[in-house]
């Protein structure tokens, strides 16, 4: 029996010898989610929505890089009601602290919003004014470009014609931990131009609640200050979305 004692002993001693005590594993420079999410009702009417969206970001020492693909599809009695589809990509040069030099582009299209087309190009620079173990606030401002498409061939109002506009851009985004795995986050977004102005709140509330998969409950609200006629200012969409990290 002993010398079954000082044989593990033995044998162990080398992996522990592997392994300093204050190791930890190294910091994961890529990191990648998957988001879905499905309603259907039935009974009176039959309503069906599904969205999904697909994000990367790789955080290196010099640059950060940020992917993000969105989908959003609705449909009432068997006819679409809403098609969505967004693009974004951001890329973050790193400066001293936690300041930044950006540059983004977001292409969206939706078939029955307002525009059809919006797609903004920007650069600007960023900071972190506030930043404690539970909270961070980033804010960014910039300068930019945006092409609009109107959703109807012939509009009165000239100014909505105009397809190209240059813009002003401000951006604040809050995330702040509630508990050990549940997160809240707001992020705001207002492009200012010389013939339209466009505002952007995505608010969420995530609960990981296994492992690598968590639970969103967010709520997406556009308001467009200029829309053509018979059409609606304000586009609010709401989701409850099954992630999955990795």
């Amino acid at each position: 029996m002993r010398a079954l004692f000082y044989s593990a002993l033995f044998l162990s001693a080398p992996a522990m010898a592997l392994v300093p005590p204050n190791y930890s594993d190294p910091e994961k420079n890529l990191s990648s989610e998957i988001e879905l999410g499905m309603q259907y009702t039935s009974g009176n009417s039959d309503t069906s929505n599904f969205n999904s969206r697909v994000k990367a970001i790789y955080d290196g020492d010099a640059a950060r890089h940020e992917w993000g693909v969105w989908g959003y599809f609705a449909s009432d009695e068997d006819e679409t009601s809403a098609e969505q589809y967004q693009f974004q990509y951001q890329l973050d040069y790193k400066l001293a602290g936690s300041e930044y030099i950006y540059g983004r582009g977001d292409l969206k299209w939706d078939r029955f919003g307002s525009y059809t087309r919006k797609h903004t190009f920007s650069s600007g620079y960023g900071w972190t004014p506030y930043e404690t173990k539970d909270s961070e606030l980033i804010l960014e401002v910039g300068l930019g470009y945006r092409y609009n498409k109107v959703s109807v061939s012939e509009e009165s109002d000239d100014d909505l014609n105009k397809k190209d506009e240059a813009i002003f851009r401000t951006a604040a985004k809050w995330e702040h931990k509630l508990q050990e795995y549940t997160t809240f986050t707001a992020d705001a977004t207002i492009e200012t131009g010389d013939v339209n102005t466009v505002a952007d709140l995505k608010l969420a509330y995530r609960n990981q609640f296994w492992a690598d998969l968590a639970l969103k409950f967010g709520v997406d609200i556009t308001y467009t200050d200029k829309v053509p006629e018979d059409s609606e200012k304000t586009d609010v969409i709401s989701t409850v979305n099954l992630i999955y990290s990795f």
